[in-house]
């Protein structure tokens, strides 16, 4: 009954190392910027206008709780 236990344990830590290893290469690949005559380039284009919304927006929040912070003092 203990080697069943071994024998499991050990599985299992094989299956949590491999899959925390492949979340890495995951992220490594999304980091990577997509080529010219990609079919999702255009989404790509899409999202980093996206993003640059999203900092103007955070940017202007920011500004904002710091005219307020000014105005309790």
């Amino acid at each position: 009954m203990k080697f069943l236990s071994f024998i499991l344990m050990a599985v299992s830590l094989v299956l949590i190392l491999a899959c925390s290893n492949e979340q890495a290469v995951v992220v490594e690949k999304q980091s990577k910027k997509l080529s010219d005559d990609n079919v999702f380039k255009e989404y790509e284009n899409v999202l980093d206008k996206a993003k640059g919304v999203e900092q103007t927006i955070q940017d202007a929040a920011n500004v904002h709780r710091q005219e307020i912070e000014l105005q309790e003092h």
